[in-house]
């Protein structure tokens, strides 16, 4: 019996994975997609430009780091002890550059 929770466990965890990445997906193409809307027809626009490079980039370092086993487990293991700060704080960042 103890062999079944675990089971049941272990694939909604990987449903639960699965579903993350997901989500992580969706909100990569949202953000290109603004990004398309918001400058449409200013392909020359260097803002455009380099928030295509930026949304690439998070998606290529994303599946990097899903691929690297050993170097993920090392990630979790510093996050669940708190050797690495998690927080992106946007809105200090606008501020800072005086955009907000």
């Amino acid at each position: 019996m103890k062999k079944m929770t675990q089971t049941n466990f272990t694939n909604d965890m990987v449903d639960k994975a699965e579903q993350n990445f997901d989500n992580i997906k969706e909100a990569i193409k949202g953000l290109y997609e603004v990004l398309n809307i918001t400058l449409a027809g200013k392909e020359e626009d260097i803002y455009y430009e380099v928030g295509k490079d930026n949304i690439a980039a998070l998606y290529k370092n994303l599946i990097e780091l899903l691929l690297n086993d050993y170097g993920l487990r090392k990630i979790v293991k510093k996050i669940k002890n708190s050797d690495i700060d998690l927080d992106i704080v946007l809105n200090e960042i606008l501020v800072e550059k005086n955009l907000i």
